[in-house]
């Protein structure tokens, strides 16, 4: 039986600081706006299977949202929410905006603009991405990362129960620290599974709709907000350095990091994998399973795209053979393909490396790019 706040009628498992508690996938996101530091501001955007939970969760906290000032509301489409989040950036707020895979094609407008003019310095911009692998729920069988790839916006993919909280903190911060807008996606088994994870106290925002501000418009940045010739192109210009400072962020938070790397350089194992999101998971079982989870060289890409160029470097030096693990078709794939290509052509015989994913060596069949995963694949 669910327990109640007698005085906000709000379910206790979200007021909870420490300690374990069990949530699903979609509360986990609320939780996770709830804790991040600072707070967060703004939590907007339509409802839609597999995300269509958050909002639920989202009601069922509205007391507490309503007494600590936070704008929590649905938007009347996914356009009107993506453009409440950009307006969230014209100050050191931080935002959210949540919506399906179709429903990414009506934002994807506001969403490329706001992108591109980025995100406020002390500030962040996250716009949660419900996909469905399986069809379950959705005409379109969509993966949501390439047209965040065309709107030139990063994908984050969290695996764990645990990462899908505690990474809407870590999604702010990759957010303000590039200036640059974060795509947070999650799948149907994450947003309507669940389970436990550890708690950690809430965070309300100083800036809120009982502490109001006003924008000075007079000191309104013009050349980085307002998008039009030439300084759309000039923003475009400085997206590389904007996505250096998110590899050297997500490296320095643990979003995307090397597992069980080699200590010998000398020594190079004959595979390793690369991995993202719930495949991860999928993954790390099966390598349980042959009792070698411990043994083999795992790059985990908490940031799918852009694939950072000096990790997957830094990874084949470590391996001969990388195998891709990822739901959906081969997004990861292309883009670390592209780059093992280039350091091949600069390597010797013995040194190069080989790419596989959807195909497998000796013909066999590889990771499947219909569906989703599962602890079989």
């Amino acid at each position: 039986m669910v327990a109640y706040n007698k005085i906000m009628r709000v379910d206790s498992r979200f007021l909870k600081e420490e300690g374990a508690e069990v949530f699903t996938g979609n509360e986990l996101l609320i939780k996770g706006a709830l804790e991040a530091e600072g707070g967060t501001h703004l939590l907007t955007g339509y409802p839609g299977s597999p995300i269509a939970g958050f909002f639920d969760a989202m009601e069922v906290v509205a007391p507490l949202f309503k007494e600590k000032g936070v704008r929590a509301s649905i938007a009347n489409n996914e356009a009107l929410g993506a453009a409440m989040l950009n307006g969230s950036q014209m100050g050191p707020l931080r935002g959210i905006c949540a919506m399906k895979s179709v429903g990414l094609h009506v934002a994807a407008d506001a969403l490329a603009l706001g992108n591109l003019a980025g995100a406020h310095p002390q500030g962040g911009a996250l716009v949660l991405i419900g996909d469905d692998p399986w069809s379950d729920s959705t005409q379109v069988p969509a993966d949501s990362r390439y047209l965040c790839r065309h709107m030139m916006m990063p994908v984050m993919e969290p695996s764990s129960n645990q990462e899908l909280k505690d990474w809407i903190d870590f999604g702010f911060r990759l957010s303000r620290e590039a200036n640059i807008y974060i795509g947070y996606l999650v799948t149907t088994n994450q947003a309507d599974g669940g389970g436990s994870v550890q708690c950690r106290p809430n965070q309300y925002p100083d800036l809120s709709t009982v502490n109001k501000f006003s924008i000075d418009t007079a000191h309104i940045d013009l050349e980085n907000t307002v998008l039009l010739p030439p300084r759309t192109w000039i923003r475009e210009e400085g997206l590389p350095q904007r996505y250096a400072r998110l590899y050297e962020s997500a490296r320095r938070h643990g979003v995307n990091r090397i597992l069980n790397a080699r200590e010998n350089p000398r020594w190079r194992a004959e595979i390793g994998f690369v991995a993202t999101g719930l495949g991860f998971c999928y993954l790390q079982h099966a390598l349980h399973e042959l009792g070698v989870a411990d043994q083999v060289p795992i790059l985990k890409l908490g940031i799918s795209y852009p694939v950072d160029p000096q990790l997957v470097e830094e990874f084949t030096r470590q391996v001969r053979s990388v195998f891709v693990v990822e739901e959906r078709r081969g997004f990861m794939e292309e883009q670390i393909s592209e780059i093992v290509s280039k350091l091949n052509q600069k390597a010797t015989a013995a040194n190069r490396t080989n790419v596989w994913g959807k195909e497998f060596p000796a013909g066999l069949r590889g990771i499947p790019s219909t569906r989703g995963l599962t602890r079989a694949f």
